[in-house]
């Protein structure tokens, strides 16, 4: 029987989701979503561009779903979200290891600025900050380098993304403010509800 072919998305995220030099993709997340749709018979056609583009492409209905994605009212009212796919630990960090703050509250009246990835959801306290305490960077590498520069006071960095990105770049100067440690809840997106319901059984069979 053939399989059916699944065109599936994510953003770069290494150690989760990565194109590999040879050209391969690689990475936990990616391992995990070939094998749930191989499960259902699927085979996976992937595609990893920044998220602006990825969601661009389900929004066009190039991808049949995406991975790795939290969710918000204004997305659920878009797509049809997964069961739980992942917790991904997620830390708020430092270049400056004398920095103490235990509030996102903290940031306005202290003038700090906090460094988000375009495009990301990372909850009310910090996506509901004033603008001028936010600088928006295009991706991971871009934020950690920003970061280790001094550009911005913090930034918010998923903890596997951080430690391997840390050790690519050689960049020790990272530290992380445990007080504003999260966890975010990671989903499978699609458009046809059917196909949701179908990966929704095969994950709560894992």
């Amino acid at each position: 029987m053939e399989k059916r072919i699944v065109k599936v998305g994510a953003d770069p995220f290494p150690p989760y989701q990565y194109i590999k030099e040879d050209g391969t993709p690689a990475g936990s997340d990616y391992d995990s979503v070939v094998k749930l749709f191989a499960a259902m018979g699927c085979e996976v056609q992937l595609t990893i561009k920044e998220w602006s583009e990825i969601q661009g492409m389900v929004d066009r209905r190039e991808l049949d779903a995406a991975f790795q994605v939290q969710e918000t009212p204004e997305r659920a009212k878009k797509y049809k979200f997964s069961a739980l796919f992942r917790n991904a630990e997620t830390q708020v960090v430092t270049s400056n290891p004398q920095l103490r703050i235990d509030s996102f509250l903290q940031i306005p009246p202290q003038n700090l600025t906090i460094g988000l990835i375009q495009g990301y959801v990372n909850g009310d306290e910090i996506d509901g900050l004033p603008a001028d305490n936010k600088k928006l960077y295009s991706g991971t590498r871009a934020l950690l380098t920003g970061i280790s520069r001094g550009e911005v006071d913090v930034g918010v960095f998923d903890k596997g993304v951080k430690e391997y990105l840390m050790q690519e770049a050689g960049i020790d100067n990272i530290y992380a403010i445990d007080a504003l440690t999260f966890v975010r809840p990671l989903h499978v997106i699609f458009h046809d509800a059917a196909l949701r319901d179908e990966f929704d059984q095969v994950l709560a069979r894992q």
